[in-house]
């Protein structure tokens, strides 16, 4: 089963390249709203740990240490669609609250952050539905 991410936070990472000399080591700017496809390719390399085979946007594909992957997940760099969905109801409540206790200053910095939210959940969800919809065909 694959799991689907998408980016919340442009960041830079480093692609290993495992190569005796490491001559094809390179790094990419994952930008935000890219989409992370997790395969279930794991490959173990003794000296460095577990790899996972990822695809950036249904095109491009590269091995990443399964500790980077957790690291970009926990500081929020990168999102699950349920991870999407309560932050979206978390902030509707806050605007809930900004509304009730008059506070503007709060209100547009949650309006901003829940229409940045939504944007990335319907990208997520339209390249969900076009896989779908591929798997369907093929």
């Amino acid at each position: 089963m694959h799991h689907y991410f998408i980016v919340e936070k442009t960041f830079e990472h480093m692609i290993e390249c495992f190569c005796p000399d490491g001559a094809h080591e390179d790094s990419i700017e994952i930008k935000k709203a890219d989409i992370i496809e997790v395969t279930n390719d794991r490959q173990y390399m003794s000296d460095n740990g577990w790899y996972i085979k990822v695809f950036l946007n249904n095109y491009w594909h590269f091995h990443i240490a399964l500790e980077d992957l957790e690291k970009y997940f926990t500081q929020g760099m990168i999102v699950s669609l349920v991870d999407l969905e309560l932050k979206i109801n978390h902030l509707n409540y806050l605007i809930d609250q900004s509304l009730s206790k008059g506070d503007k200053f709060s209100f547009l910095q949650s309006t901003k952050r829940l229409k940045e939210s939504k944007y990335l959940k319907l990208n997520l969800e339209s390249y969900l539905s076009r896989e779908a919809e591929n798997l369907f065909m093929s």
